[in-house]
């Protein structure tokens, strides 16, 4: 759905030209929910503008849903952004008008009937559950609320595409759960793909597939989640897992860190190991949560005894990641 190749963001600050991205090639597929994930400064936000080219890329191409947009003229590019919504992490709402009329500017600006504005205002503030503050001001909102309409507005012309710039921010613990949680629905029920920007560990944890890790204006990581932390050495994998303390030395004991990713993390891989190569597992420490909706649990076991090599290539053969230390 979008597809970024060789993407240069350049500025120039006086004398000196700052690359705000240096070369970034991405690729979205259709249907997923993708983050960035990086510290601020990283070219997040450059990147997420020039998806819809509110910023215009100094050189490289952009294709969204296989428009080059770079090439479109003002209005061809009128017509693509109306495929492209975009919620912001200061929800940048109209205050002088209601719920209803901040949800309805866009289908005003696309030429939308007046009767046809009214059902589809209701029906999108159905769907992010705000029917009850149609005539309400942003004013008189929660952040939480405030960013609800913002997601309902980006949605008013039907999009293909929803690009959040750090939407969570703004929001405390429980808010920022549930605008990820409806992000989550609605990526599930209309099967939008949504790009994703964030400096939040967390965020990634709870809904992405997919993640992109950015630094100084280059991406240095990306690819799915549970491929990313059952990585050895990915920059996902040392973020998400903590590490583990070094084992007291034991003479004749093989020492391994094992990472168990969906449902493997549910089977009693351990025990099958003591029955078929006669080896003893002793469970040092460890730690299991929940990332990009599957369980990943890493556990430190001491092995002696029997046969510790092969049980250990069999774990590799289950799809486990394996570490000896």
């Amino acid at each position: 759905m979008i597809t970024l190749t060789d993407v240069y963001k350049v500025y120039d600050q006086g004398d000196q030209r700052v690359a705000a991205l240096n070369g970034v090639s991405l690729h979205v597929p259709r249907g997923e929910i993708f983050g960035v994930l990086g510290p601020s400064g990283a070219g997040k936000s450059t990147l997420i503008r020039c998806v819809n080219l509110l910023e215009r890329p100094t050189s490289g191409s952009v294709q969204v849903a296989g428009q080059e947009m770079t090439r479109l003229s003002p209005e061809g590019l009128r017509r693509a952004r109306q495929r492209i919504g975009m919620i912001f992490q200061h929800f940048n709402l109209l205050n002088s008008r209601t719920v209803a009329g901040n949800v309805a500017y866009p289908l005003e600006i696309s030429g939308c009937s007046a009767d046809e504005r009214q059902r589809r205002v209701a029906e999108l503030l159905s769907l992010v559950g705000l029917s009850d503050k149609a005539n309400a001001y942003p004013s008189q909102l929660s952040g939480g609320q405030k960013q609800r309409v913002g997601i309902a507005r980006a949605l008013a012309n039907n999009p293909d595409v929803l690009l959040s710039d750090e939407a969570t921010s703004a929001l405390d613990p429980q808010n920022t759960i549930a605008i990820l949680n409806l992000l989550r629905d609605l990526n599930q029920r209309l099967g939008l793909t949504i790009l994703l920007i964030t400096h939040e560990m967390n965020v990634v944890k709870q809904v992405c597939r997919s993640v992109a890790i950015m630094e100084e204006g280059r991406i240095i990581e990306q690819g799915t989640v549970s491929r990313l932390v059952s990585s050895p050495g990915s920059h996902l994998a040392r973020a998400l897992l903590p590490p583990l303390d070094p084992p007291p030395v034991s003479p004749g004991t093989t020492t391994a860190i094992i990472t168990f990713i969906g449902a493997l993390a549910d089977q009693p891989v351990l025990s099958s190991l003591v029955r078929q190569f006669d080896v003893e597992v002793n469970i040092l420490s460890g730690s299991i949560q929940n990332v990009g909706g599957q369980r990943v649990g890493q556990l430190q076991v001491g092995l002696r005894g029997g046969q510790v090599s092969q049980a250990l290539d069999h774990l590799r053969r289950l799809g486990l990641r394996v570490e000896v230390h």
